[in-house]
């Protein structure tokens, strides 16, 4: 997919960036989070929708005040999914990169290859603690709408 992409903006004429990182990453993991929340909608109850629609409630109303807040679960899975998967993904951000840009994973790439072991560990423990940071509250505050 990386190369894929590289050669679309190339020929469009992209110039490459953190932009194109950026559209790399949409593109890769919007499938996943359209899955997370799809699977949340398949359990949805759309009388709701009806009955906020019955006493008086606007379209935007609707979707900002029942369906967003009961969707956001799903969101939050699918973008802590999405987080996970792109800082995970190498080989995309490092074809779309353009000079100057760079990620997380690219950065720990060079400092791999000119060797300073010691600041890729401590990077790498910060970053799994993060991560683990982030999961915990989120089964913490999944638990407590549950």
């Amino acid at each position: 997919m990386g190369m894929s992409l590289l050669l679309f903006f190339v020929a469009s004429g992209v110039q490459l960036g953190l932009f194109t990182i950026f559209l790399a990453h949409t593109t890769f993991c919007i499938s996943y989070v359209a899955m997370v929340v799809l699977a949340r909608l398949q359990d949805f109850d759309f009388s709701v929708i009806e009955a906020a629609q019955d006493l008086g409630a606007g379209w935007w109303t609707t979707a900002t005040r029942v369906l967003l807040p009961l969707l956001a679960p799903g969101i939050a899975a699918g973008a802590l999914l999405a987080f996970t998967l792109s800082v995970d993904d190498f080989v995309i951000s490092f074809f779309v990169a353009g000079p100057g840009s760079t990620t997380l994973p690219i950065r720990i790439y060079s400092m791999i290859k000119h060797g300073s072991p010691p600041l890729i560990n401590a990077l790498s423990t910060i970053l799994l603690v993060v991560t683990f940071a982030a999961v915990s509250i989120s089964q913490r505050l999944t638990k407590e709408k549950a």
